[in-house]
């Protein structure tokens, strides 16, 4: 099956979300497997922190039924993918310059309890010029779980380094590990974090329908947080799904305003374009030594 959907980056002043989704079981499953955001309400808060108990039905109940298709979908239906990848986030407090990516990524494919195709993402950055031609690899269960990092840019740009994805070399240049990269990983965490969210009150949603993403009919489903309370980790939220297949193409969370500003400072943003589903990659595009990559040979 080939699938081709469309996108381009487009700013939109709503009101957001935190935003999540109980998966079927094998999702769920999957989404334990990964690093999870709900990890942060283990610890014992006093009862003052918390918000107020959850109302029955839950606001985010449609949410998390629109998450759950775009989980299956990416799960059962897409082998692949290719995209630009434009994304700014904040690290250490302060905000980096907006970045563009071309990506290859692959999902993992088990037949007959046999992988056939494990997780896999190659990354070459187009911009800014500092990380021009950057190059990152991943494969699942191979080079000792490290990525293969080429430095790009206008210094050492030959460099070539085998990087934990976790380590604190990588994260200081992005707010997940590459590993934990990709659209149906994104959807993984909403899920994870909005489960946690179910649990208490004070939880604004909205969907609007018609949103449109440079023409595309999306959905644009927004959550927010009134208060700052030790178990949220977003004041807002909101995350794009296209209608023509349930895939996430844009992804945006804000911090609490600070002082007496009524402006919610961004977080993180992450918008998916150009996307082509199912291109049916072949294996020596995630090796190091394919021939359109630069990474020094062993």
């Amino acid at each position: 099956m080939s699938l081709f959907f469309k996108t381009k980056t487009v700013v939109f002043t709503i009101v957001g979300i935190t935003f999540g989704v109980q998966c079927d079981r094998m999702c769920a499953e999957e989404t334990q497997a990964q690093v999870t955001t709900a990890r942060r309400i283990e610890k014992a808060r006093p009862q003052q922190e918390l918000p107020p108990p959850a109302p029955q039905p839950h606001p985010l109940v449609p949410a998390m039924q629109l998450a759950r298709e775009s989980c299956v979908f990416l799960r059962d239906n897409v082998s692949d993918y290719a995209c630009r990848i434009v994304k700014q986030e904040r690290i250490d407090g302060r905000l980096k310059p907006m970045e563009f990516i071309d990506a290859k990524v692959r999902h993992q494919r088990i037949v007959d309890g046999r992988h056939v195709q494990r997780p896999s993402i190659y990354l070459r950055f187009v911009g800014p010029e500092e990380m021009v031609d950057r190059e990152v690899l991943w494969v699942e269960g191979t080079n000792d779980g490290k990525m293969v990092v080429r430095r790009g840019g206008t210094r050492f740009e030959y460099l070539t380094l085998d990087l934990d994805p976790a380590g604190d070399a990588a994260l200081q240049y992005s707010r997940y590990p590459t590993s934990e990269s990709g659209m149906i990983n994104m959807v993984r965490k909403l899920i994870d974090v909005g489960t946690a969210d179910m649990q208490y009150g004070e939880c604004e949603v909205q969907i609007f329908n018609d949103v449109k993403v440079d023409g595309q009919p999306c959905k644009c489903v927004q959550v927010k947080h009134p208060r700052r309370r030790s178990v949220f980790l977003f004041h807002i939220v909101r995350i794009y799904i296209a209608d023509d297949f349930p895939i996430p193409v844009r992804y945006e969370a804000y911090d609490w305003p600070v002082g007496d500003s009524d402006v919610p400072p961004l977080i993180e943003e992450y918008t998916f374009q150009d996307v082509r589903l199912n291109v049916g990659f072949s294996d020596a595009e995630f090796q190091r030594n394919y021939r359109d990559y630069k990474f020094r040979p062993n």
